[in-house]
């Protein structure tokens, strides 16, 4: 069975890649002391304000190498990602993306945060916003505030009313928290949803795709897998 198939049905998998985490938390501040992260535009009227009070990011690999273009729905995915000028302070994070796709500069790659207190709603990459099912998201998680939850939900279960639900209401639900310091596989084929209930802290995530074509990010799923 072709990779894409087999990853579309798993929720999330840790990925077999040696991560120093903190050098991450390093970068990670210069990067906050540095630049101020941007809110999320969003295209979609129903979730514009949601995700500006709730999601924001920068840009480490866009599509025209600019620090703030593609933090909303890309509507096609392009083989020419370029390296912002973060690369000048935060050369190690970018060596952790180089074990990911093999040193080939063709995933976009965003620092993403999620406010206290705040979720997004239930959306699928794939279903909705035309991610070809050979890119993959994955996930590194830097900074997790204590009881940040991941939810996945099986596509065939998700309704458009279903929006707004509590992950509690979804019969095939699972919730999960992310190590931070690791990479993770992170099903955006299904529905999903992210929650930080903590009262003050930012959660802060790598947030890169990958493309299956791609022989060397084969390689390192296959090994994540035991496959």
């Amino acid at each position: 069975m072709e990779l894409k198939h087999i990853l579309k049905d798993i929720p999330y998998l840790k990925l077999d890649v040696d991560i120093n985490h903190t050098l991450l938390i390093k970068e990670c501040h210069d990067i906050s002391n540095k630049y101020e992260l941007k809110p999320y535009e969003s295209n979609h009227w129903f979730v514009k304000n949601k995700y500006k009070k709730a999601w924001e990011g920068i840009c480490l690999a866009s599509s025209d190498g600019k620090l703030f273009t593609d933090l909303s729905e890309i509507k096609e995915e392009t083989s020419e990602y370029k390296d912002t000028e973060i690369k000048d302070i935060a050369p190690y994070t970018y060596q952790v993306v180089d074990k990911l796709n093999g040193g080939r500069p063709d995933t976009r790659v965003r620092l993403m945060g999620i406010n206290p207190e705040k979720s997004l709603v239930w959306h699928s990459h794939v279903q909705e916003h035309n991610q070809p099912l050979n890119i993959i998201t994955v996930q590194i998680p830097i900074i997790v505030p204590k009881g940040f939850e991941y939810c996945v939900v099986d596509w065939r279960e998700f309704k458009w009313y279903k929006r707004y639900w509590k992950p509690e209401r979804f019969k095939t639900l699972e919730r999960f928290e992310l190590d931070e310091g690791n990479a993770y596989y992170f099903n955006s084929y299904h529905y999903h949803n992210v929650y930080n209930n903590h009262k003050s802290t930012k959660r802060l995530s790598l947030m890169l795709y990958l493309d299956l074509n791609n022989k060397f990010v084969q390689s390192v799923i296959r090994k994540s897998l035991k496959i």
